[in-house]
C-alpha cells in the first residue's frame, strides 16, 4: 500500500505506551515475541523498533497481537487514537487550508466570518444529504470545489443583480394579476427558470425538458399561462443579456474579494423590492408625522420650562400624553369628539388640570400649523 504525508503515522508516544504495557507484565522483548508466537529471525528487532516509534506504519495484526500478549485492551491506547480520530478528514483539512489561503488577504474578523459561513454551508449540505437517504448522496467535495463555492457566491450575486432587476420589472407589470400572497412563489418559479438557463447541459433537449417541468409545476400552483410566459421571458432576457455582455464567464479577482471583505454583494429580491415600494409611502408619512410630534413636544417643553417643572414628576407624563394625542389628531382631527374625550379623560388625572388643557391646546395648535406639510396619507391595507 502506498503511504502519503497525510497517512496515520505511528509516533514514539504510541511506542512508549506499548513499552509501559509490556513492562506492566514484566515481560522482556524476547518473552513478548514468544507469547506472540513470532519465532522468525528479526522478530525481536521488529518489536524494539515498534516501541521506539521507528516503525511508522505497523500492521494492525502486529498491534493487536502485541496488546493481546501484554494482556492489554484497546481502551489502554484509545486516548492516543482519539487524538488522531478527533481531527477532521484529510480532504476536509485540505479544503479548510485552500479556503483559508484564498481569504488570507482579508482582515482577521472577516476571515473568521467567511470561514464560519463556508463551514456552515458544508455542514448544511451534509445534513441535507443525511436527511434524504433515499436520494443519491452528493459526492464528497474536494478542496477546489470548496474554494469555488466562495468564488461562486460572487458570480451568483453578479448574475442575480441583473436577473432580479428583470424579475422586479416583470412583477410590477403582473402586480394586478399575481396576488400579494403568491408573489414569492411566482418569483421562485422564475428563479428556477433562470437556474436551468444558466446551468450547463450537454443535451439541449434536457434543458427544454427541465423548463417544461417547471412550467407544469407553475400551472399546478394556479398561475396562468400569461404569467408563466412573462416569468420565463424575464429569465430568458436576463440570461441573454448576461451572455451577450460576457458576464456568464465573469469571475471575481482577489482585489474584488478583498474589497467586499469576503462577502458577496447582497442582492435584493424582486418580491422584497415590491414590498418596499408599497410600504415606502407609509414610512415617509410616519417620518413626517414624527416631526410634527417633535414640534409639538418642543412647544410644550418651552411652556413647562417657564414653569420650572420637574422632569421626573411632571414633564415625562406630559411627554407620554403628547405621544397619545398626535395619533388621535392625525386620525380624527383636533376638533373631533375623540380628541375632546381624550382631553376630558386625561386632564383631571394630571398634576394641574388647567395646565393639561393648555398643553392639549398647544399640541392642537402646533399640529394644525404643521399638518399642511404632511404628505398624502397612504391608503389603509
Amino acid at each position: 500500500m502506498k503511504y502519503t504525508k497525510t497517512t496515520f503515522v505511528f509516533t514514539s508516544e504510541f511506542g512508549a505506551r506499548l513499552r509501559q504495557l509490556r513492562k506492566r507484565r514484566n515481560l522482556s522483548l524476547r518473552d513478548l515475541a514468544l507469547l506472540m508466537d513470532r519465532h522468525q529471525p528479526g522478530s525481536f528487532n521488529l518489536l524494539a523498533k515498534l516501541e521506539r516509534g521507528d516503525l511508522k506504519h505497523p500492521s494492525i495484526n502486529l498491534l493487536v497481537d502485541f496488546l493481546r500478549a501484554c494482556g492489554a485492551k484497546v481502551k489502554d491506547v484509545a486516548d492516543l487514537l482519539d487524538v488522531y480520530l478527533s481531527q477532521s478528514p484529510v480532504l476536509t483539512q485540505k479544503g479548510d487550508a485552500a479556503v483559508a489561503e484564498l481569504l488570507k488577504s482579508l482582515p482577521k474578523f472577516e476571515q473568521r466570518a467567511m470561514l464560519r459561513w463556508e463551514k456552515a454551508t458544508a455542514e448544511k449540505r451534509e445534513e441535507k444529504a443525511a436527511a434524504q437517504p433515499e436520494k443519491k448522496k452528493p459526492r464528497v467535495e474536494t478542496d477546489r470545489q470548496r474554494v469555488f463555492r466562495v468564488i461562486w457566491s460572487f458570480i451568483h450575486a453578479n448574475w442575480n443583480e441583473l436577473f432580479e432587476q428583470k424579475l422586479y420589472e416583470t412583477m410590477r407589470g403582473l402586480k394586478n394579476e399575481v396576488p400579494r400572497s403568491e408573489r414569492k412563489y411566482a418569483c421562485n418559479h422564475a428563479r428556477r427558470f433562470f437556474g436551468i438557463l444558466t446551468r450547463y447541459y450537454k443535451n439541449e433537449k434536457r434543458r427544454q425538458g427541465a423548463l417544461a417541468r417547471v412550467e407544469r409545476r407553475a400551472k399546478e400552483d394556479g398561475f396562468s399561462e400569461q404569467t408563466i410566459a412573462a416569468l420565463l421571458k424575464a429569465a430568458t432576457d436576463a440570461h441573454l443579456e448576461l451572455k451577450q455582455s460576457g458576464r456568464l464567464d465573469w469571475q471575481p479577482t482577489e482585489e474584488e474579494i478583498i474589497k467586499q471583505r469576503g462577502h458577496a454583494p447582497k442582492v435584493e429580491k424582486a418580491e422584497t423590492r415590491l414590498e418596499m415600494d408599497e410600504i415606502a409611502p407609509g414610512v415617509e408619512y410616519n417620518k413626517a408625522l414624527a416631526q410634527v410630534g417633535m414640534a409639538a413636544l418642543l412647544a410644550v417643553d418651552l411652556r413647562l420650562d417657564e414653569l420650572k417643572l420637574d422632569w421626573y414628576y411632571v414633564k415625562r407624563h406630559y411627554y407620554a400624553w403628547i405621544d397619545r394625542l398626535i395619533p388621535i389628531a392625525d386620525e380624527h382631527g383636533t376638533d373631533s369628539q375623540e380628541w375632546q374625550a381624550e382631553v376630558d379623560a386625561t386632564a383631571p388625572k394630571m398634576h394641574d388640570p388647567a395646565l393639561a388643557r393648555e398643553t392639549a391646546a398647544i399640541v392642537a395648535k402646533t399640529f394644525n400649523q404643521w399638518k399642511v406639510k404632511l404628505p398624502p396619507k397612504p391608503a389603509a391595507g
